[in-house]
């Protein structure tokens, strides 16, 4: 039987694989260049243009978890890029592919996975389709196939 591997909270051996896990990671956007401290505070950042400060307040967040949830509230929800929920996910792909070509330790770790399915396994990520509650468990699956092409 394949071992299943689930990981969401900021403990345990798992933990690497979140997208909160401290691995920076150099990304450009609208033109520039920008380091962000995790994946999560790029894929919050990129709900808003270079040009907002709000991408800054985010990007400058020292906790991933806060960048998550200053996005969720009222004055962060209106003037968002246009194209962000139709990109999401492709947005997500791209920093955590990202995360392991630019963080070697990342990569070992994510190769000593072996062939164990990955769940993320996290109910706040249920609204967002990366849950395993979603029944997609999308960042799961994105993280078995870059572990498949190291």
């Amino acid at each position: 039987m394949t071992q299943e591997i689930r990981f969401c909270k900021p403990e345990g051996e798992y933990w690497f694989l979140s997208p909160l896990a401290a691995f920076p990671i150099k990304m450009s956007v609208d033109g520039k260049d920008f380091t962000f401290p995790t994946v999560e505070h790029y894929y919050q950042a990129m709900k808003f243009y270079v040009r907002d400060p709000r991408f800054h307040f985010v990007l400058n967040q020292k906790d991933p978890d806060a960048a998550r949830l200053l996005t969720k509230e009222p004055e962060y929800r209106e003037g968002r890029r246009k194209n962000f929920d139709q990109r999401k996910y492709i947005i997500m792909e791209n920093a955590l592919r990202a995360k392991f070509a630019q963080n070697p330790d990342a990569a070992k770790l994510l190769k000593s996975t072996g062939d164990a399915i990955l769940i993320k396994s996290c109910p706040v990520c249920y609204k967002c389709g990366f849950g395993e509650g979603s029944g997609y468990n999308r960042i799961g699956k994105v993280l078995m196939q870059i572990r498949s092409e190291l």
